[in-house]
């Protein structure tokens, strides 16, 4: 593999961007489909360990706690929402 040439670049920037994202966005899909929850539970561990070589610190109490308070944000809205329906 040679140095990268002006055609190079123009081939990559000439990409179908918006079919790449389809294809992946469809990909994810088929996956989340046929994950067991189980499955899906090995993977955020897996994602966790990972994280946790690259910043052994993390999640810290700031981050932790930033984090329970978009939880409860986002429970408040869906609560909102619900409630609105119920009306």
């Amino acid at each position: 593999m040679g140095p990268v040439t002006a055609a190079d670049i123009q081939a990559f920037r000439s990409r179908d961007w918006q079919l790449i994202e389809r294809v992946k966005a469809d990909c994810w899909l088929e996956q989340k489909a046929a994950a067991s929850p189980s499955a899906a539970i090995e993977l955020a561990a897996e994602l966790l360990q990972y994280a946790r070589t690259l910043r052994p610190d993390w999640p810290n109490t700031t981050e932790r706690e930033a984090d329970l308070a978009s939880h409860v944000r986002l429970s408040r809205m869906l609560q909102g929402v619900l409630q609105d329906r119920a009306r």
